[in-house]
């Protein structure tokens, strides 16, 4: 018998959640891989051009003021910016990435008209407003909205009134996936006076991260399985952001996370010194009782609102889980500010912001569930796929075993698997810890979805559902993120034109109620929220991972 020393093969089946493919694995050799991985991946239609050919540079952010009853004209247009030493083509609003800050008073209404110079079609969703009329909320009529999407050279005036003190944003409505990772969003400011704490100054802090060798596909939307994690971390658009402030400063900082994946675990350090932040919002206004924090996790579409005081001089770093976000260099100086010291003695209590929900607490937690969700996935019109002792597909055939035979293909593809085993207990899937899975995976093939299991014998998914609630209601919503799903993850999910509070999770209540537009759900994690239904009109809910919402994790409900 003669002796294998090479070149030993084995056949692999390989799932990749829409289909099943079999490779000739070579053990000594990763080229061979890699170049069937190519080929799978190869034959996806026309690429957006990368060109930043003749296109004019990107421009700083700009604070814009506007007054009751303005107009304001953005066009949204392609730039070309500078990133890793190499200039690239970008997207942006009035070439600015983040697009302008536009400020204006709570209880304003304004018309913004956009322009659309890109080479895609578009629409503005105004994130967190609740809006008067759907009819603005920027939700094109392919998803169930009230928009006709906005071709290239085409305009469209936006009437928006801003009922609520914060900070809010904007983005596109179609393809977030290639839009909105490649610079369109930006920050509305809504100011009311003796809202906030006094300050010396407000800094905004736009959160992101930056994918530069991805390409983006016309008519497909890949990385689908765990969205598009990027490789730059950006502040304000800047690879490697710096800001001065003054020792004793006071300063509020309004953080916005517009990445298309990523949650961030966001901190101020310096060497072995945690800088303390105040907690003072969030989503929409205030939180209701202040507290004082070393850091915070923040998914893609929250804001979170601090206060912090540099007590001395000298050079903070922003960071994420290892990852340096920024630099904050503090000068020194000798003046003393006049402002309360930032202590547990004299954090502010919102109760006022909070009544209608805190005087029937204890009905709201009696409370049967009016609505049930669960997250989960599967294959494109073939159904969902959970993990157990098989794996069925929509033709009942076998789909690879059981789960540890889907964790060690994983594993073989090149990525870390692990997250999946539940090990280390942590819910969060903070990096794309299985790349060439993920980079295969596309809408055509998998669906992320949202199950509707209140009536438990007809149960409704995605577009399916249709929830028609009454103005000015209560609504007690349950949403469980299935860890039994075949790939389990976190989802930050968002509700349009709406404002609510977590309730409970895991079943314990909330002790600090903040009014949001958007929450993360960990990985097996059960959530209760109460919508608070107060803007009349046809709406919607969706994941806010760009990649998921193209799957069609997202459906619409009616308030009349």
């Amino acid at each position: 018998m003669k002796k294998l020393t090479i070149g030993i093969a084995l056949t692999i089946s390989i799932i990749v959640l829409g289909g099943l493919y079999k490779f000739d694995f070579i053990m000594d050799s990763s080229n061979k891989m890699m170049n069937r991985m190519e080929m799978m991946t190869s034959d996806r239609g026309e690429k957006f051009s990368t060109s930043a050919e003749n296109l004019p540079e990107v421009e700083p952010t700009k604070l814009i003021k506007l007054n009751n009853g303005d107009t304001f004209v953005m066009t949204a247009e392609m730039v070309k910016q500078e990133v890793g030493n190499r200039v690239i083509k970008r997207l942006a609003y009035n070439r600015q990435i983040p697009g302008p800050i536009i400020q204006v008073e709570k209880g304003a209404k304004i018309k913004l008209k956009l322009i659309n110079k890109l080479d895609v079609n578009t629409t503005l969703h105004s994130h967190g407003l609740r809006l008067s009329s759907d009819k603005f909320d920027g939700v094109p009529d392919t998803m169930g909205g009230q928009q006709k999407e906005m071709k290239s050279g085409e305009s469209f005036v936006y009437e928006l009134d801003f009922p609520d003190a914060g900070v809010f944003w904007y983005h596109p409505h179609i393809r977030e996936d290639y839009t909105q990772e490649m610079g369109l969003y930006g920050n509305f400011s809504v100011t009311e006076q003796n809202y906030w704490n006094k300050v010396d100054r407000e800094e905004f802090l736009v959160l992101d991260d930056f994918s530069e060798n991805d390409p983006f596909y016309k008519d497909l939307v890949n990385k689908t399985l765990m969205g598009r994690f990027g490789n730059i971390m950006l502040i304000n658009n800047q690879e490697k952001f710096v800001m001065k402030a003054k020792e004793n400063e006071t300063i509020r900082f309004f953080t916005t996370n517009t990445a298309n994946t990523r949650t961030f675990d966001f901190s101020i350090s310096q060497e072995n010194y945690i800088q303390p932040l105040k907690i003072v919002g969030g989503d929409i206004g205030r939180i209701e009782q202040e507290f004082i924090a070393n850091n915070f996790v923040i998914a893609p579409a929250e804001r979170y609102i601090f206060e912090t005081k540099f007590s001395k001089a000298g050079e903070f770093v922003i960071k994420s889980r290892g990852k340096i976000l920024g630099k904050i260099i503090i000068e020194k100086n000798d003046k003393e500010s006049d402002l309360e010291i930032i202590s547990q003695e004299n954090l502010r209590k919102n109760e006022i912001d909070y009544l209608l929900i805190r005087n029937n607490f204890e009905k709201l937690l009696a409370k049967k569930n009016d609505k049930k969700l669960r997250i989960s996935i599967g294959m494109r019109n073939r159904g969902e796929m959970r993990r157990g002792t098989e794996h069925l597909n929509g033709e009942g055939e076998m789909m690879g075993g059981n789960i540890e035979d889907i964790v060690m293909q994983e594993e073989l593809m090149g990525g870390d698997s692990a997250m999946m085993i539940e090990s280390d207990g942590d819910r969060i899937e903070w990096e794309d810890a299985m790349p060439m899975m993920n980079e295969m995976t596309n809408d055509e093939m998998m669906e992320w979805m949202l199950i509707d299991e209140t009536d438990g014998k007809n149960p409704r998914k995605n577009m399916e559902i249709d929830w028609r609630f009454k103005k000015d209601d209560l609504v007690k919503i349950e949403i469980f993120n299935d860890p039994r799903s075949m790939h389990p993850i976190q989802h930050p999910i968002h509700f349009h034109g709406q404002r609510f509070i977590v309730l409970t999770r895991d079943g314990k209540p909330n002790q600090n109620l903040q009014w949001k537009d958007t929450v993360l759900i960990e990985n097996g994690e059960k959530i209760e929220i109460i919508l608070n239904t107060t803007n009349v009109g046809k709406w919607m809910s969706h994941c806010h991972i760009a990649e998921h919402l193209h799957t069609g994790m997202m459906f619409n409900f009616t308030v009349k």
